[in-house]
């Protein structure tokens, strides 16, 4: 960096500073034009200048500039601004120095400056600098204007690059200064920086430790950080992540323990009625072989609904295979089915409106009946004899809305939310008299999530419970 800066600085001072330089030299000549003008006339042109050239040279000290020695004439110049002191009279600038000698004195503007007619006849001036010029010279023209309209033009020969010994100097020492100036820059920017890096760094470490504790299974592990940036949000999302993983965990604990427990109830009446048979304490009649067999379903059944279940968390959206489906058909089936047994405990069974309009979603029919069909198991267990069960549909926007609701008993509001965990019951010992496992209505949670709908449960005005399933409309 510090030698890019040096070279740039290097090229940009020479070819910067000649051309301010050059324009202030303008400037001076284009004052020089504005004198110049009262010494012009209609008849006689620059005659009376020309013949006294000294008039151009006192115009010349007016504006702060050395005019040429009389007589002289000075060779034409490679570079103005870096050759001896041509044309300097002896009692301005002493001896004057040879053309090969280098030196760091600027040659006067005196005698790089023509008078010229508006033909380019040259005037004043040394004719030289009118003559072809190296690629580095360039000739300013500046037009001297009598009553509004040019009568001559002064020239200016004028470098386009600074390249004499007090430049090179000057260069050289801004240079070491820069690059001085660099090297302490980068001294102190290491040092910044080592402890802005350790400063970064203090986070990262603390969170691959707990990448490390979270690996060998430390789930209690919490990063305390503070700060308002990129690395404290990662931080964050981890202590987020290990949160939700150790949840996760306890969830994984309760849900071994429930499965143990349920499973642990039949298997328990199994053995006891079978060590019973056994040992001859019951004789082998068929009271008691349907009692088996009935405990036998009920372990079967628990089996199937957690084999559903993990299929269901496993699978995700990967195991619907969707299709247009209208619910009022869909629905039917379902209410005829379940209107039979329902008459069984004097239920009755209020069905959707006949000219319900159609409710098209997107899906899988047997996964959505098996979701009516849990739904309406739950209301056929849970209602007391004599009871009601209405069924309605209805279209929200963009949303598909199946409202199946009871009449009595109800549940409190605490435990309504609880109500899709897995083997949740809110009376334990009612649920398995009626047949519940506690995993039909997860199950029902699975599978709306997998077609990206949803469901919850709300107190009804009927005095039961109010569930709700919402299902994206088709289109």
């Amino acid at each position: 960096m510090a030698i890019g800066m040096g070279l740039l600085i290097n090229s940009s001072f020479k070819e910067g500073f000649q051309r301010f330089i050059n324009q202030e030299e303008i400037l001076k000549v284009e004052a020089l034009a504005e004198k110049l003008t009262a010494y012009y006339s209609k008849q006689y042109g620059w005659k009376r200048l020309v013949e006294s050239p000294h008039i151009f040279a006192s115009m010349l000290r007016q504006i702060g500039e050395i005019p040429p020695p009389r007589g002289h004439h000075p060779a034409p110049v490679s570079n103005p601004a870096s050759n001896p002191g041509i044309g300097l009279p002896p009692d301005d600038v002493g001896q004057a120095l040879p053309l090969d000698k280098p030196s760091s004195v600027f040659v006067p503007l005196g005698v790089r400056v023509n008078l010229v007619s508006l033909e380019n006849e040259p005037l004043l001036g040394a004719p030289q600098n009118l003559q072809s010029l190296p690629n580095d010279l360039r000739l300013e023209k500046v037009a001297v204007n009598y009553e509004g309209r040019p009568v001559g033009w002064i020239t200016v020969l004028q470098s386009q690059s600074l390249s004499n010994e007090l430049a090179e100097s000057f260069l050289r020492s801004q240079t070491r200064n820069i690059v001085f100036i660099s090297l302490v820059t980068l001294v102190v920017s290491l040092v910044f920086a080592s402890g802005l890096v350790g400063y970064l760094l203090k986070p990262l470490r603390a969170l691959h430790r707990g990448a490390e504790s979270v690996q060998r299974g430390d789930l209690d592990f919490h990063i305390h950080i503070r700060g308002n940036d990129e690395v404290t949000d990662v931080i964050q999302a981890f202590n987020h992540l290990v949160a939700s993983l150790k949840q996760q965990e306890k969830m994984r604990e309760q849900w071994l323990s429930d499965i143990s427990h349920e499973l642990r109830t039949p298997l328990a009446v199994l053995r006891s009625e079978l060590e019973a048979l056994v040992d001859g304490i019951r004789q082998p009649e068929p009271r008691y072989m349907e009692s088996l067999h009935h405990q036998v379903l009920n372990l079967s059944k628990l089996v199937e609904e957690l084999r559903v279940l993990s299929l269901a968390d496993m699978a995700g959206n990967s195991a619907i295979v969707a299709e247009p489906l209208e619910l009022n058909h869909l629905l039917k089936p379902c209410l005829d089915r379940y209107e039979r047994r329902l008459k069984e405990k004097q239920i009755v069974l209020h069905r959707p409106k006949a000219d319900c309009q159609p409710m098209m979603v997107t899906g899988e029919q047997k996964k959505i009946e098996q979701v009516v069909s849990n739904l309406l198991e739950n209301s056929y267990r849970y209602t007391d004899v004599g009871g009601n069960v209405w069924v309605s549909l209805a279209q929200k926007g963009a949303e598909v809305v199946l409202t199946i609701e009871d009449s009595a008993p109800g549940v409190n509001n605490e435990a309504l939310p609880k109500l899709f965990d897995r083997l949740y019951r809110v009376d334990q010992s009612r649920s398995r008299e009626h047949g519940g496992s506690g995993l039909g209505l997860a199950i029902c949670k699975s599978i709306l999530e997998a077609h990206k709908g949803h469901i919850h449960a709300a107190p009804s005005e009927r005095g039961g419970i109010k569930m709700v399933v919402t299902l994206p409309r088709q289109g």
